[in-house]
């Protein structure tokens, strides 16, 4: 049985805030995270009041490493089953957390580097591990969240530590292993508490000025998830105001202007859906990270919950209906020596002919969105430093950055054109 899925996508991180859920009259999310040496949890509680349960699995925090050294992910993989085994009421895990966070690593920030290649062959055994259980061949068992803004995490093709970068390769190595992510985890944030830091394009400095700074780094992460995981669900687990100024007991509106922000994402058809925006997090403890003594805060929650933002999930890729082929003429054709024949075969070699790629990426793109036939051959053009490929077809312009096939996107054509 897979797991359940609530009708809104407004969340929360730790339990204790189900109350507003009812208050509004929504269900929605909550995230849980979890050692998993420790006890099993019993969530049949929250999904009772139909609620999806989303849980964290780590090996352990600063500095045991959110998952452990590579010598022992066999061992890991192990726990997280007999977790999930003993468990009730979860059937969406979550491998470890923000890995390309130094603080993250297995023995601290001097420990072992979590590269991309590393992760997957730890997140491949646990999925392998988690499915074998019976009654949990359904679970959703999802990547961790790349850091955003962090560059601490540097490897062979990543000198720089392209946080952006990092959560591609990952998801990619995840697929070479044949361990395909059944939804991908996501973190964004805003640095303070002003609302209009939700739709900012600011960006940020050298060497990483092509990437957002503000809320909509989720974005970044979007345009690069590949091909083949561009229908799963996308989960983004945590989001808050940080710093500067990070939680005040105060109502911004940004509460509301982040779920606004999501669901007009969703609201466009080509976009891949996101499923949950989780607010980090209810529980008492660290002052700038909670929400439960702020009241301010629960009333901006309550008023975006009045709002019918309910969870799209992400089509399957059809395969479109063959297209009929062209009969042959029936008619004779004309002789070679017909004048009129000859003058047309002479007048077509003057022409330019446009060539048609049926097995580019932008032609089987165009034919699977149901665009109609080319109007223009493939040309070229530069955004910043980045090659893009594009052409013309009767509904709409192709385009993708070069060498990023599998991330073709379109924008239709205006009026007149």
């Amino acid at each position: 049985m897979p797991p359940q899925i609530p009708s809104h996508i407004f969340g929360m991180h730790d339990t204790g805030a189900e109350h507003l859920f009812a208050q509004a009259g929504k269900t929605g999310w909550v995230v849980i995270t979890v050692k998993v040496s420790d006890a099993s949890g019993d969530y049949t509680s929250l999904t009772n009041a139909g609620l999806g349960v989303i849980i964290r699995l780590n090996n352990g925090y600063e500095p045991d490493g959110t998952i452990p050294h590579s010598s022992q992910y066999d061992q890991f993989a192990q726990q997280c089953a007999n977790f999930v085994a003993q468990s009730k009421g979860a059937k969406i895990w979550i491998i470890g957390n923000e890995t390309n966070l130094a603080s993250e690593r297995p023995g601290g920030p001097e420990g072992q580097v979590i590269t991309p290649d590393l992760y997957a062959q730890c997140f491949a055994k646990c999925r392998k591990a988690i499915k074998q259980v019976p009654g949990h061949a359904d679970d959703w068992v999802v990547t961790a969240a790349p850091a955003p803004w962090n560059a601490q995490t540097t490897y062979p093709g990543n000198p720089a530590g392209d946080w952006v970068k990092y959560g591609q390769d990952l998801w990619n190595k995840c697929l070479a292993l044949g361990q395909k992510p059944d939804a991908i985890a996501l973190h964004t944030y805003s640095h303070g508490m002003d609302p209009a830091l939700i739709t900012s394009e600011r960006r940020m400095d050298p060497p990483f000025d092509k990437y957002r700074s503000e809320f909509r780094a989720y974005r970044d992460y979007m345009a690069v998830i590949p091909a083949a995981l561009k229908t799963v669900p996308v989960l983004i687990t945590e989001t808050q105001a940080a710093n500067p100024d990070w939680w005040q007991n105060t109502n911004t509106g940004w509460i509301q202007a982040a779920y606004k922000e999501i669901n007009d994402w969703n609201a466009v058809a080509a976009n891949q859906p996101i499923q949950a925006l989780v607010l980090f997090r209810w529980q008492t403890g660290e002052p700038k990270w909670s929400i439960q003594d702020k009241p301010a805060l629960h009333g901006d929650f309550l008023a975006a919950m009045q709002n019918n933002y309910r969870v799209r999930m992400p089509q399957p890729v059809t395969t479109p209906p063959p297209q009929p082929q062209p009969q042959p003429p029936t008619q004779v054709p004309p002789s070679p020596e017909d004048p009129a024949s000859v003058a047309a075969l002479a007048a077509a070699k003057k022409l330019t002919w446009m060539p048609i790629n049926t097995e580019g990426a932008l032609y089987k793109f165009a034919q699977s969105k149901n665009l109609g036939y080319p109007q223009t051959d493939e040309f070229k053009f530069m955004i910043g430093n980045d090659e893009y490929v594009g052409q013309v077809y009767n509904l709409g312009i192709v385009y993708v950055k070069k060498d990023d096939w599998g991330n073709v996107k379109f924008v239709r054509k205006p009026e007149g054109m």
